[in-house]
């Protein structure tokens, strides 16, 4: 018999907390008793803006963005409460460098920020800098401050005026000087604009922008310092004539030259604590060098590593022009080689500096050839599960002399019940894995040398994995995969697999369950033989933030396709084999889109869209088991039971009057998630969302009435609510939601929506429509 809570003890705990936070702001707002006569605590400023040519939202902006640069920040506070000020205050004055109350005063606490802080006037200068720097020549700004119960508060009112704009934009063009001319040619790619409003950091922008282009063309030493951007105001009211220059006066000479590679020199085994300084470096740098394909490489070391990894890695060529890019390829190519921990590079001009050469060495100090590492981790599901994983690794840095990464991990863990009313069998899973990673294309009788920054690496794998539903079934897989993983920038990622053949074999435990439980759904014996690719783009990894990123996960996966075409396989036949085994046939896709918009760094709106299709045929009734979908956890529907959601509107409630289940799959998924995260005190930071979707069969079974996909999918989405804590500590998240099921679809048409059914007094109700999700990372 289920113990009934006691209210009394949660109406305590209640007021207990209550009393808590009254007293903390009790004491907060006491704060002032410790300052010194004449003092007064800063708590913040309010900035006004007043313009007719505004909207009411500009002028809302443009106040949040000026409130952000004036300078002191008050004391933090959360609902109003300056927690680290009072606990500064309550430490006292430590009497050693030492001790609690030293480490409270100085580490958790912080001091008062002071009224006297505050600097009116200096930061009027510091608005009306601001407003000139983005076009706002007239600006006008007042302050004041007021001090009320020793609290101050400055008050800022700005009259922005007109914005001025660019007029023209003018490359000045000078015919005796190279230089001159290659910034000319680039004017047509320009960020400055005539019509766009006035902006220095444009102007910065511009000018790193022409540099970039020019350390691409050989310019080793010239920095964007070196370009001005006149601004002529007097021809037109609030219009700019912008003209593009050289600082020639301030330039040095070598600035004005275009530089070729000379010498380039490998070093791949370099220990960083015996380098040699100055001219020793310099005699000792070529010692023992041998030449391969025109790059030096360090004899002493250099056995360890095959030679051709370099030139895969190299794109700087003695006797061409530098260029920037090509020298940043180099680089993340070697970093992402994954054989060193260190990778520098030195550029030393050649003694006569009339031939404008330069000397590059590469300095690399590779990684321990073996290591072996331990990992265990634990979570908890929203049905009243806890789970646990661990895994052992063995890894080869080095394995065939050409920064191959050789692995082998073994894995192993349980996923148990402790309490709920619906039950799940405790799951037990062990594994081993291993993995071959080349670094370059392996493709036969073809030599590839791709151009973009990041290395391509050819995989090998091999994996055995095996599970145990305890007293109900137990999965056996053995796969092996040969492919492609590659890069073409930071955001765009491909893997293809060409070939995938994984054997999989089901085993039911008990014939009681099998009589009492359908379990046709878990079951597959045979092989699973096809290609896969996969797509992904993330826009946050592009080199500049955004309001608005995307992210993209696409993929196709095949099996038995031609096999099964050549075989003659057909739903209306026996199903067709392959050395005595049968085999699956289908074809699968699916999409994973996200969209991320940022109203501040912190504020921000998650939203995702994920669709997924599987299209069994000739020899499969079905998808394989371990290629289905489910739906409902910690990641997924989180106001539901994990993997018991669905097909369609079947009802997982009802069959034997048992309460007892395995997990619900499907060949299709459609799911809809969307979150609003909040900052709310340093690391804690909040997300109310809100998650809808549902799996369906492709084909109708008896066994599971309402799965198939029809028609009237949309009427049969499951949908939740609720609210979570995000501690966010950099290196780690930890997330806590709350769900609630608001739409349940396997109620009856028109009684589907349960906002009418929210009985949060009920224990009963709260133990089947509460749902607790602890786990690690944002859901998406």
């Amino acid at each position: 018999m289920r113990k009934k809570p006691n209210k009394d003890i949660h109406i305590a705990g209640l007021f207990f907390l209550g009393a808590v936070v009254l007293l903390l702001g009790t004491s907060s707002c006491n704060n002032t008793r410790y300052l010194e006569k004449g003092e007064s605590l800063y708590i913040g400023n309010k900035v006004t803006v007043k313009d007719s040519a505004l909207s009411k939202s500009q002028e809302k902006a443009m106040a949040e963005a000026l409130s952000d640069i004036i300078r002191p920040l008050p004391n933090r506070n959360f609902l109003g409460i300056r927690f680290k000020l009072w606990v500064y205050n309550m430490a006292g004055e430590p009497k050693a460098d030492w001790g609690v109350r030293y480490w409270l005063r100085n580490k958790i606490g912080e001091p008062p920020v002071l009224g006297s802080d505050m600097n009116v006037k200096s930061n009027i200068n510091i608005v009306n800098n601001y407003l000139q720097n983005i076009g706002y020549f007239s600006a006008r700004t007042s302050g004041t401050m007021t001090t009320k119960k020793r609290r101050s508060r400055a008050f800022f009112t700005v009259t922005p005026g007109i914005q001025d704009s660019i007029k023209s934009v003018r490359f000045e063009h000078i015919d005796s000087m190279p230089l001159s001319k290659n910034i000319y040619a680039t004017r047509e790619k320009s960020l400055l604009r005539a019509g766009q409003p006035y902006n220095l950091n444009t102007i910065i922008t511009e000018r790193e922008r022409i540099a970039q282009n020019l350390k691409n063309e050989g310019y080793f030493y010239f920095n964007p310092e070196y370009i001005l951007v006149k601004a002529d105001t007097g021809r037109a009211p609030h219009q700019i004539d912008l003209t593009v220059t050289l600082k020639t006066d301030e330039m040095p000479g070598n600035a004005f030259y275009r530089y070729r590679m000379d010498k380039i020199t490998i070093i791949p085994n370099y220990q960083m604590s015996t380098r040699a300084t100055g001219s020793r470096a310099r005699r000792q740098r070529y010692q023992d060098t041998t030449y391969y394909k025109g790059y030096g490489l360090v004899e002493r070391h250099s056995s360890a590593f095959k030679p051709d990894i370099f030139y895969q890695a190299m794109q700087l060529k003695p006797g061409e022009y530098y260029s920037l890019k090509d020298q940043n390829i180099a680089l993340n190519r070697l970093v992402n080689l994954g054989a060193f921990k260190f990778v520098k590079n030195e550029f030393t001009p050649v003694k006569d500096r009339s031939k404008h050469l330069l000397d590059l060495t590469y300095y690399l100090s590779p990684y321990p050839k073996k290591s072996f590492s331990a990992d265990i981790g634990g979570y908890t599901q929203n049905d009243s599960r806890v789970g646990s994983r661990a895994s052992v690794s063995w890894m080869n840095h080095n394995m065939f002399r050409g920064a191959e990464i050789f692995s082998i991990k073994l894995s192993g863990g349980f996923d148990m019940q402790y309490g709920g009313e619906i039950k799940t069998p405790n799951v037990y899973t062990l594994g081993v894995e291993a993995g071959l990673n080349f670094p370059r294309f392996l493709v036969p009788f073809a030599d590839i040398k791709p151009s973009s920054l990041f290395v391509p690496h050819t995989l090998v794998t091999a994996a055995y994995n095996y599970s145990l539903g305890k007293d109900y079934y137990k999965i056996q897989s053995l796969s092996f995969g040969f492919g492609y993983n590659w890069k073409e920038d930071a955001m765009k990622e491909h893997k293809f697999f060409p070939i995938n053949i994984s054997f999989v074999h089901t085993d039911t435990l008990d014939n009681r369950y099998a009589n009492e439980f359908n379990l046709s759904n878990l079951t597959f014996n045979g092989l699973i033989i096809g290609p896969t690719y996969e797509y992904t783009y993330n826009s946050q990894l592009g080199p500049q933030s955004r309001v608005d990123n995307y992210y993209f996960d696409g993929m196709v996966d095949f099996s038995g396709n031609i096999l099964g075409w050549v075989q003659g396989a057909s739903l209306d036949k026996p199903p067709k084999e392959i050395l005595g085994l049968q085999y699956a046939q289908y074809a699968k896709i699916q999409a994973d889109f996200r969209y991320y918009h940022n109203y501040t760094a912190e504020k921000i709106l998650a939203t995702r869209f994920f669709f997924g299709f599987g299209l069994p045929y000739g020899n499969s009734q079905t998808l394989p088991n371990i290629k289905q979908f489910f739906a409902g956890g910690s990641s997924s529907l989180r106001g539901f039971s994990s993997r018991l959601v669905g097909p369609g509107s079947y009802n997982y409630t009802k069959g034997s009057g048992s309460n007892t289940f395995i997990q619900m799959l499907g060949d299709i998924k459609l799911e809809m998630n969307a979150e609003y995260r909040l900052p709310v005190y340093q690391f804690i930071k909040a997300a109310f969302f809100a998650d809808a979707g549902n799996i369906w069969l492709y084909r109708d079974n008896p066994s599971f009435p309402g799965g198939v996909f029809n028609a009237d999918f949309y009427n049969q989405l499951a949908v939740d609510a609720g609210v979570g804590l995000r501690l966010d500590f950099s290196i780690l998240v930890l997330r806590l939601d709350l769900g609630i099921p608001v739409r349940k679809p396997w109620y009856p048409e028109g009684q589907r929506w349960r906002f009418n059914d929210l009985r949060f007094g009920s224990p009963d109700w709260r133990n089947s429509n509460l749902f607790f999700n602890l786990a690690i990372g944002y859901p998406f």
